[in-house]
């Protein structure tokens, strides 16, 4: 009986504080140790069904890994439904914050589709760019999703068992935020500060979050609005029930929720 030939093991790439500044092309495993930068010039594409494992290391003790992939320059992760893209940690047992986050800092582009982020302190930051990140899953993070002064679309993404499934500063920022599935966090939005209400959150299931469906920072004194989302129920009072806002701290502004939707939006990934 003749013998199938041996397949060579799949390779691993291993960066250590590293610095991409041209074009480079991620698939198979990735495994990072400190902090991955795409800067200005370079441009990061990511293979469906890639795997990025963050090492746990915590150089500045203070309970929070410090690995973590930044981008100053464009990413395109686009996974599929079959194949999504995995950043997560590199740890035998994982917990939250084992890695810090996948970071957009005044990227040029910022193109998110069907990965999987989970045991980070934030499964994804975006600030000060133009970024979309659609059908994802954001799982056991701190911060599944975080953004302030964007231009993003949050759309077709399933954020759940999170302390915070999506946390923003608006700062003169919109983002719009729909057709998601924000459950079973402990608190399923919170709005940090500085938001002037210019952001539309709208269409999702916002249900099940342990402390609260949305929370106020201390220093969001101005009212927001989040019209024909899905919160478990119909009934104004209990929706109400769920929001520390106003009604708990008279320095903190109003959470809107009217109207509510009678009933969980259907979700269809866009492909």
């Amino acid at each position: 009986m003749a013998c199938a030939p041996l397949q060579p093991a799949p390779e691993i790439l291993h960066l250590t504080d590293a610095v991409i500044e041209d074009d480079a092309v991620w698939s198979g495993e990735v495994r990072i140790t400190g902090v991955v930068v795409v800067k200005k010039s370079g441009h990061l594409t990511i293979l469906p069904g890639t795997r990025v494992l963050f090492e746990k290391v915590d150089r500045d003790g203070d309970g929070i890994g410090d690995s973590e992939l930044l981008v100053e320059g464009g990413i395109v992760a686009r996974g599929t439904a079959e194949a999504p893209i995995l950043f997560t940690s590199a740890a035998d047992e994982p917990q939250k914050a084992d890695w810090k986050f996948l970071y957009l800092d005044f990227a040029r582009e910022g193109v998110i589709e069907h990965i999987v982020s989970e045991y980070a302190f934030s499964g994804i930051q975006v600030h000060f760019c133009k970024a979309s990140i659609r059908n994802s899953v954001f799982r056991h993070n701190i911060d599944g999703v975080r953004f302030s002064t964007v231009n993003l679309e949050v759309a077709g993404n399933l954020i759940h068992e999170n302390t915070h499934g999506l946390r923003y500063e608006e700062r003169r920022g919109r983002a719009y935020v729909h057709h998601n599935e924000i459950r079973g966090n402990d608190i399923g939005i919170f709005v940090v500060t500085r938001s002037d209400d210019n952001s539309l959150i709208t269409r999702n299931n916002i249900t099940g979050s342990r402390l609260y469906q949305v929370k106020l920072g201390l220093d969001q004194h101005g009212d927001v609005t989040f019209p024909a989302n899905w919160w478990g129920t119909a009934d104004p009072s209990k929706i109400a029930k769920s929001f520390l806002d106003h009604s708990f701290d008279p320095a903190l502004g109003k959470v809107h929720a009217l109207p509510p939707l009678a009933e969980p939006v259907v979700l269809i990934p866009n492909r």
